[in-house]
């Protein structure tokens, strides 16, 4: 009978240290101050703009953030990093990029920990155009992208062009 009293009494001890534990980590993480995001993919469509520069370089797989798809085009203002999404879809679209392509990319500059990067909405290369994001900047290459027709797809890259 004493070893069940004494076996109640020590659980109900360790709830209560787990409890009172849990409270005063909750309130020290709530006394951190908050640090400001470092990077921003959030894509505003309001600061589109158009860039033209030639395909410096292409990486199918980047290790920069965001994952995917990146080429360095020389502008007329310097050098810039362009995401373009998965370079399956660019592949699914006979879409290719070489060095010294010329290019025209619609899109918004984001800020990252390594840097800027220029999240591509529309690209173009001679007559061929290729929509990559939808206009809230979603990533065509994600499986709602599938869902969409040629038609869709092509009627997107139409509306594209510079704000």
């Amino acid at each position: 009978m004493h070893r069940i009293n004494f076996v109640r009494i020590a659980v109900y001890l360790l709830v209560l240290l787990l409890l009172s534990a849990n409270s005063v980590w909750a309130q020290k993480l709530a006394e951190r101050p908050r640090k400001a995001a470092t990077r921003s993919f959030a894509y505003n469509a309001a600061q589109e703009t158009m860039i033209e520069g030639t395909v410096l370089s292409y990486s199918a797989e980047s290790g920069t953030p965001p994952m995917g798809a990146h080429a360095v085009l020389q502008t007329a203002s310097g050098t810039i990093d362009v995401h373009l999404g998965g370079a399956s879809y660019l592949q699914a679209n006979h879409f290719s990029l070489a060095t010294g392509d010329s290019v025209k990319v619609v899109g918004v500059s984001s800020a990252t920990r390594q840097g800027k990067v220029f999240l591509v909405r529309v690209i173009q290369k001679g007559e061929q155009s290729l929509a990559l994001r939808t206009a809230k900047g979603a990533l065509l290459s994600r499986a709602g992208a599938r869902a969409l027709s040629p038609a869709q797809r092509s009627q997107l890259a139409s509306q594209a062009g510079p704000r």
